[in-house]
């Protein structure tokens, strides 16, 4: 079997073996018999098979464990470890590994938008181990076998996208399933986490109800729910407040224009903005800035 190589860069970002601009794809028949994959991350997504033997992947917050026969499948930038599991011999994967931009071309398309973002910005789904006694699980092995036939055979570009894409769809499938049927659990706090993080890297876009519960793949009306029972505040409630702390740093420390800051802080108008501050500060933007001795005119 042909030893794959490993390399990192200082930042312990993994830079795969195949991977190119042209075919951001790969395909590694990897032997962990004896080697381990150490601490590393990479924005390509892993769809992979555990061909013989059990995988052992550890994250920072969980342990997984991949038997022979299952495939598992690991989000963008996740940071993990992999070896053999304790009692394997020998330990074989063919994993798959892709960039998102080979099934979602430019960032803000239908394709990112509708089905890459909804998984690859869940906070809840690192790794996900998928096993042929579900239905969508068996059906998502069966593609993964098929780009593995095709991944040793020349111009074969377009069925493999085609195969990803379908594999991707039922990945979509195998997390709805894995939820109703209670094997992808996530606390309420959490849940509470990982909608004050996409609160917290979002709150200058428009963000709606929707776009937060996509985001942590719930309903809307649970992600209102969970949010308040922890944090005593809707996610709208919180993102306003937290919008007027960032702008009050604006104000302070900047020269922008009240129009400026209003909207490089999510206010789609200075008149709105100004309403939304003056309700939780008691004062107006400018008012604001010159009570902090700040004297820049609008």
């Amino acid at each position: 079997m042909q030893k794959i190589p490993f390399i990192q860069d200082t930042n312990d970002v993994e830079h795969i073996a195949g991977i190119t601009s042209a075919f951001p794809y790969t395909m590694h028949r990897r032997d962990l018999t004896t080697d381990v994959i150490p601490w590393h991350w990479h924005e390509e997504v892993e769809f992979n098979y555990a061909y013989q033997g059990s995988i052992e992947i550890q994250t920072f917050d969980h342990t997984y464990i991949i038997k022979q026969g299952e495939a598992y499948f690991i989000n963008t930038n996740v940071m993990d470890k992999k070896q053999k599991a304790a009692g394997s011999s020998k330990t074989v994967e063919h994993a798959h590994l892709f960039h998102p931009i080979l099934l979602g071309g430019y960032f803000n398309s239908a394709f990112y938008t509708k089905y890459l973002n909804p998984v690859l910005k869940n906070r809840s789904v690192e790794v996900l181990v998928i096993r042929e006694a579900n239905p969508t699980g068996k059906k998502f092995i069966t593609f993964l076998h098929q780009l593995t036939e095709l991944a040793d055979q020349s111009d074969k570009e377009f069925e493999i996208r085609n195969l990803l894409s379908q594999a991707w769809l039922t990945l979509i499938a195998e997390i709805k399933f894995q939820e109703q049927h209670q094997q992808l659990t996530v606390s309420p706090r959490e849940r509470s986490k990982n909608i004050l993080a996409y609160l917290h890297k979002h709150y200058a876009e428009k963000v709606t109800i929707n776009d937060i519960a996509t985001a942590v793949n719930v309903s809307p009306k649970e992600c209102i729910r969970s949010f308040k029972k922890n944090i005593h505040q809707t996610p709208i409630e919180y993102l306003l407040n937290y919008r007027v702390e960032q702008a009050k740093k604006l104000l302070r420390q900047s020269e922008l224009s009240i129009t400026d800051v209003a909207l490089q802080t999510g206010f789609s108008t200075s008149a709105y903005f100004s309403k939304i501050f003056k309700e939780r500060v008691g004062l107006t933007p400018r008012e604001y800035r010159q009570s902090q001795n700040t004297t820049v005119s609008d």
